[in-house]
């Protein structure tokens, strides 16, 4: 008969090897930075009609909006904010192995609605 071992046995092993609590947080890093909005809006339980209805403007928009190669940065704001989201933007540069991160401020920080309206129309 094998030999059988416990779950706790089998995680310790695996945890002992060098960087096993390094690759979980890095591949959630990963696919976190991979997920696009319709799977975002997705993960968090939401139906394009809810957030269109919360958002004043129609589904097929929601559809659009997701669907797009390319959002207005007040567009995409409006959107992550109806689902209880932040927008920030960086510029990253890679400088002598150095990465230097600088936050990115476009516009006014309070965008209305109005704006995703406009998407709305535009397409």
């Amino acid at each position: 008969m094998p030999s059988t071992k416990s779950y706790r046995e089998l995680q310790e092993r695996v945890m002992s090897r060098l960087g096993a609590a390094e690759r979980p947080a890095a591949l959630r890093e990963r696919t976190l930075a991979e997920i696009g909005l319709s799977e975002l809006r997705r993960a968090l339980e939401r139906s394009q009609t809810v957030l269109a209805a919360e958002l004043g403007i129609s589904q097929s928009a929601i559809s659009q909006l997701e669907r797009s190669d390319d959002v207005m940065i007040s567009t995409l704001r409006t959107y992550l904010e109806g689902l209880g989201a932040r927008l920030e933007l960086v510029a990253i540069f890679d400088e002598d192995d150095v990465e230097r991160v600088v936050p990115i401020r476009v516009g006014d920080v309070s965008v209305t609605q109005s704006r995703l309206r406009r998407f709305e129309g535009a397409r």
